[in-house]
Formats: structure tokens, sequence, C-alpha cells
């Protein structure tokens, strides 16, 4: 399960150091896509596959449906974990998220979010605005 945030620096080959109980869950493999904020998720096997399951049944013909699909797999990567737990990240999706030198790591508990710092911060801004969220 993955929780709590940290900040982590981002190499200029775009890898990332990933903390400890991350490499344990994933495996030696991870999976990175496009999320729904121009943020990433990063997902163990077993969630990426439970996530596809759920795309996969879900008709073609229903055009959210097929965005969905375009969405999560066509941007998804498989992504080794090597000894030191370090991933590189796919140039695309370092531009897709704005990713520069430093990531947010967000907890999801089966996923993690990676943001940029700025953008994150935009979203803690919104969490934030307690009338707008009361609605």
């Amino acid at each position: 399960m993955f929780f709590g945030k940290s900040t982590l620096p981002l190499s200029e080959k775009s890898q990332l150091t990933l903390p400890s109980n991350y490499r344990e869950a994933m495996c030696n493999t991870a999976y990175l896509t496009q999320g729904f904020d121009r943020n990433l998720f990063l997902l163990s096997h077993q969630t990426f596959t439970a996530i596809y399951s759920h795309v996969k049944a879900t008709s073609i013909s229903d055009p959210l449906a097929r965005l969905l699909s375009r969405l999560f797999l066509g941007s998804a990567v498989e992504i080794a974990i090597d000894g030191l737990g370090q991933i590189e990240l796919p140039v695309n999706l370092c531009e897709y998220a704005g990713l520069g030198k430093e990531i947010v790591i967000v907890g999801q508990g089966e996923y993690s979010e990676l943001w940029s710092p700025a953008l994150w911060q935009k979203q803690m801004d919104s969490m934030k605005d307690f009338e707008a969220n009361a609605h």
C-alpha cells in the first residue's frame, strides 16, 4: 500500500530513486502512465493488471471507454527497477507532467501519483479552498 508524500530528486537522465517500501511492493517492475491531472500514475504489476482488466471489459462502442483506454494504455510503459531502486522515466511522460529536477510522489493506496512541485502546489491550494470543496 502506498501512502504519504515525498519530494524526490530527478536526475538529468530522468532517473528517479524509489523509496525502499516502493521497491519491495513493485518487485523489480513498475508501470507508468499518464494521469488525469497532468500527473503520472506509478503502478505495480498487480494494480496495472487489475485496471487493465477493467478497461478491457468496457465497450469499445462507448466513446468515454475509448478515451480511457487511449489515456491509460496508450501512454503506458513497463519500467524495470534496477538494483539501486532506480527507474528511468520516459521523456514524453516527463514532458506531459511538466517534471523537472524534483518530483512529488503521492501515495494513493494501490498506486502513486508523480507530480511536478508547481502542479502539486496547485492541487494543494485547491484542496485548501474549503468553501469550494463543501459543494
